[in-house]
């Protein structure tokens, strides 16, 4: 699967999603880092990617892109990237043509 790892997360998350066998970028790869949401959501629908964010309040509105919800606090803070990599491989597994709107993986801890 073709994912978009928004800022919040750490940067290790990408390699990690990469050894599984995903196509993953960060937001700063796109440079769309820091920039308005609609910005981070165009850059997403352009690549073709599931956008991976916390923030769901700012792209629940969204109706064209998959937008992958994950909220940092269900993470273990030591590993984080590579906990969050294992959760969108299962996800993306058991979820191989997403429907466009929110999704949220089980997170194991």
């Amino acid at each position: 699967m073709r994912f978009l790892i928004d800022e919040m997360f750490p940067p290790e998350t990408c390699p990690r999603l990469i050894e599984r066998g995903h196509d993953a970028v960060g937001v700063r790869d796109l440079g769309v880092n820091a920039r308005a949401d609609w910005e981070v959501a165009a850059a997403a629908g352009r690549e073709d990617r599931a956008l991976v964010t916390e923030n769901v309040k700012d792209f629940a509105a969204e109706h064209d892109i998959i937008v992958v919800c994950v909220l940092k606090s269900h993470l273990p803070q030591h590993g984080m990237g590579a906990h969050l990599a294992a959760a969108l491989d299962q996800w993306a597994a058991a979820n191989p043509k997403p429907y466009v709107g929110l999704h949220w993986p089980k997170i194991e801890r």
